[in-house]
């Protein structure tokens, strides 16, 4: 029988890569002069002749519920006795917001970028809804603070009850000065010197806080584009969710219902449609607003980050050439 590990102990994953040492240790008769470690899927992990307790140490890099049995051979070469332990592996600690994106099951990497709190790379779907880059449908390459992450799980629902269940975006994170991406005005990364933006301020996808929603795509591939007219049909006024949503119908409802949702909901403290202005044609703008960006930045301006407005304020930003 295994005198280590115990039966359900959970060992907890350190350092970089990050591993977990486990100790294995049995007990067994004294005709035993051989033991084999054998992990789940049968691979031999060791083969230990230094009895009685035949010790062995081993690093798991793979976390999860794990298990391995102990196989004990004579003298002969001959199988006497096995046993089996289960036990838990569980991934580094990483602490606040990102503890909580590994209990949701978002499937992240941590990573640096500048402006950005908690900074993530995505690697698969939120609360069941993909977010991509464009047309693709892989994840989007954008870092993301922690933070916003876990509001596209709750944007995801309002997704999800209309259909969709991968979001095309144009960008979420670009560190620059308002307005408009161009060639001198481009996004910059953590080791690039700081741009002086105190003639329009910071644009407020720098803290990677901000999405520019293009498609809302169905299971069976069924794809509409926020900037084709005939699937978002323009209200030209700013009441957006009232006598704008009134008018709609098909898609297009659909579409509106999305950014009103989240707007009743108050999921985002900003959100832009084609109803905003031109810049906004081809995409809603949703931010949750500037929390923790490099020393002195000014975000633009916008209405108070708890105001929960829709096409209303000063913002003439958007992401991407």
């Amino acid at each position: 029988m295994f005198v280590s590990p115990q039966e359900g102990q959970t060992f907890q994953q350190a350092g970089s890569p990050a591993e977990a040492l486990i100790p294995f240790s049995v007990e067994g008769s004294p005709d035993i002069t051989r033991v084999e470690y054998r992990i789940e899927n049968g691979d031999l992990m060791a083969s230990k002749t230094n009895g009685p307790s035949f010790a062995h140490t081993h690093s798991f890099k793979i976390a999860g519920e794990r298990w391995v049995e102990a196989l004990g051979f004579g003298s002969d070469g001959a199988q006497l006795t096995s046993t089996k332990v289960s036990f838990t592996v569980k991934a580094p600690s990483l602490g606040g917001c990102l503890d909580e994106l590994t209990s949701l099951g978002v499937p992240f990497v941590t990573t640096k970028a500048k402006g950005v709190v908690d900074a993530v790379r995505i690697q698969g779907p939120i609360n069941g809804v993909s977010f991509t880059s464009g047309l693709k449908e892989t994840p989007s390459g954008d870092p993301m603070a922690c933070e916003f992450v876990k509001t596209l799980w709750a944007f995801a629902e309002i997704v999800k009850a209309e259909g969709f269940n991968r979001v095309g975006t144009l960008g979420s994170y670009c560190y620059r000065c308002c307005c408009s991406w161009s060639e001198t005005n481009y996004c910059r990364g953590p080791d690039d010197p700081e741009p002086d933006c105190s003639a329009n301020g910071y644009s407020n996808h720098s803290w990677g806080r901000a999405v520019d929603v293009r498609y809302l795509a169905r299971p069976d591939g069924t794809t509409f584009d926020i900037n084709n007219p005939a699937h978002f049909v323009a209200y030209g006024g700013s009441d957006t969710c009232g006598a704008g949503i009134a008018k709609q119908s098909g898609v297009s409802l659909s579409l509106y219902r999305i950014a009103c949702e989240a707007h009743k909901k108050k999921v985002f403290s900003t959100i832009l449609t084609p109803n905003h202005n031109a810049a906004h044609r081809n995409h809603f703008h949703m931010d949750t607003g500037k929390a923790g960006p490099a020393t002195g930045a000014v975000a633009k301006l916008l209405p108070d980050p708890m105001s929960f407005v829709i096409d209303s304020g000063e913002h003439e930003d958007h992401c991407g050439p």
